[in-house]
C-alpha cells in the first residue's frame, strides 16, 4: 500500500510543477508583450481609433440610418483607405459600419480627414450638420474638427473640440473624454 500513496503523492507534485511552471511561462509573455513596443502600421491605428470612436459617440436618434453607419474618407491615401475598409460591417451600437470614399454629396455620419485643405474644402458642406469629424493632422481639433488624432513616438492620443460636437448634436461618453489628451470648449 505504501508504494501506491508515494506514487500518487509524485503525480500530485509533477502536476503542481507543470501548472506552476506553465503560469510562470504565460506569465512570462504577457510581460514580454507589455515590454517590447508594438508597431502597428500607422493606417491600422488610425483606423482602430476611428472604430473606437465610433463605439463611445452618440448620435441624435434622427440623425443617422437605422441599420448603418456611414464612415466617409477624405483621403488619396490608398493604404489609409484599405485599412479603414477593415472596419466594414462590424457592429457599433446595433448598426454595421460602411465605409466609403467621401464624395461630395455623400450622406456621412463620420467624416475622416487626412489634410487641411480636404478639410476646408468641406467643413461648411450641407448635409453633413450631424457628422463627427476625425482629422489625422495637427490643428484640426482647432480648425472646427471634432477629433484629432496625434500620433505621438510610443502611442497614439486625441484631442476633442467638444463645442463642435455639442453643435452637432453629438454626445461623447465620459470613458472617451477621460481619455483626450486635451478637450477645447
Amino acid at each position: 500500500m505504501r508504494p501506491v500513496k508515494l506514487n500518487l503523492r509524485k503525480r500530485w507534485r509533477n502536476w503542481l510543477q507543470a501548472m506552476l511552471a506553465g503560469f510562470l511561462l504565460g506569465y512570462a509573455v504577457v510581460v514580454a508583450a507589455e515590454l517590447a513596443p508594438v508597431t502597428a502600421p500607422e493606417p491600422a491605428v488610425r483606423a482602430a481609433l476611428l472604430f473606437n470612436f465610433l463605439k463611445f459617440t452618440e448620435w441624435p436618434a434622427e440623425a443617422t440610418d437605422a441599420t448603418h453607419l456611414h464612415v466617409c474618407i477624405a483621403s488619396s491615401d490608398p493604404e489609409l483607405i484599405v485599412a479603414m475598409e477593415t472596419i466594414n460591417a462590424r457592429q457599433v451600437q446595433g448598426k454595421a459600419v460602411l465605409t466609403t470614399v467621401f464624395r461630395q454629396q455623400a450622406d456621412c455620419d463620420v467624416i475622416y480627414v487626412d489634410s487641411r485643405q480636404r478639410w476646408n474644402s468641406i467643413r461648411d458642406k450641407p448635409g453633413q450638420a450631424h457628422a463627427l469629424t476625425i482629422g489625422g493632422y495637427t490643428g484640426f481639433a482647432t480648425d472646427g474638427g471634432m477629433i484629432e488624432i496625434v500620433l505621438q513616438q510610443g502611442g497614439s492620443r486625441f484631442d476633442i473640440n467638444l463645442g463642435e460636437a455639442k453643435r452637432a448634436g453629438l454626445r461623447f461618453y465620459p470613458q472617451l473624454l477621460k481619455l483626450a489628451r486635451r478637450i477645447v470648449e
